[in-house]
C-alpha cells in the first residue's frame, strides 16, 4: 500500500528561524571569508630572511571552579615575537605572526612557535611588496579566520536546511492537532 501524499502547510515560525540563522551565519562567514582570502594572498608576497630578536610564549590561566564538576585551572598560550629583516637597503622590525588573525591565536600553535623560533635564530618571513613594514612569520589564512568561516558556513547551511524543512511543513510539533495527523502504517 502506498502512502497517500498530502500537502503540508509551511511552518512560518520554522521558516523565520531558518532565515534568522542564515542571516546571523552570514556575519562570521563574511568576516572569516574576507580574512581567509586576504591571508591567502600573503602566500604570494615576497620572502625575506629575518633574525628573531625576541620570542616569548605567555601562558595565561584562569580558575575554572564554576565550570563542570572538576575545577582547577584553564589556560591558553599567546606567542609574541619581534624580528628584523632587510628589504632593499633598509632594515625593518616587525612582530606579525599570522595575517588577519583578528587578535586571536591558536593556543597549540602558539605553544610550539617558541620552540620553532627561539631568539637568535633566523626564519623566512613574508612582507607586503607595497609596504615592507607589514610582515608575517606564518603566511596564509589564519586559524581564527578559518574558524570564523567554518562557523558561519555551518550556521548558514543549518538555517537553509531548517527553512527548507519548514517549507515542507515539518517542525509543527506543538501545533493544534499535530498528533492526529500522523498516519498509522
Amino acid at each position: 500500500m502506498a502512502r497517500k501524499a498530502r500537502k503540508r502547510t509551511p511552518n512560518r515560525g520554522g521558516m523565520a528561524f531558518g532565515r534568522n540563522l542564515m542571516v546571523l551565519g552570514a556575519l562570521p562567514l563574511g568576516l572569516g571569508g574576507y580574512c581567509a582570502i586576504m591571508g591567502a594572498l600573503t602566500l604570494n608576497w615576497p620572502r625575506a630572511t629575518a633574525a628573531i630578536t625576541s620570542a616569548e610564549t605567555i601562558r595565561q590561566t584562569t580558575n575554572a571552579e564554576n565550570r563542570g564538576a572538576g575545577g582547577g585551572q584553564e589556560g591558553w598560550n599567546t606567542f609574541r615575537v619581534l624580528y628584523t629583516y632587510r628589504v632593499g637597503e633598509r632594515d625593518y622590525v616587525a612582530g606579525g605572526v599570522e595575517p588577519y588573525d583578528l587578535g586571536m591565536q591558536n593556543s597549540a600553535s602558539a605553544g610550539n612557535m617558541r620552540v620553532l623560533h627561539p631568539p637568535g635564530s633566523s626564519a623566512k618571513i613574508v612582507h607586503d611588496p607595497r609596504n615592507p613594514e607589514i610582515a608575517y612569520l606564518k603566511p596564509g589564512p589564519s586559524s581564527a579566520a578559518l574558524a570564523f568561516t567554518a562557523i558561519g558556513l555551518i550556521m548558514s547551511l543549518s538555517g537553509f536546511w531548517a527553512r527548507r524543512k519548514a517549507t515542507e511543513g515539518l517542525g509543527e510539533m506543538n501545533a493544534e492537532g499535530t498528533t492526529e495527523r500522523i498516519e498509522r502504517a
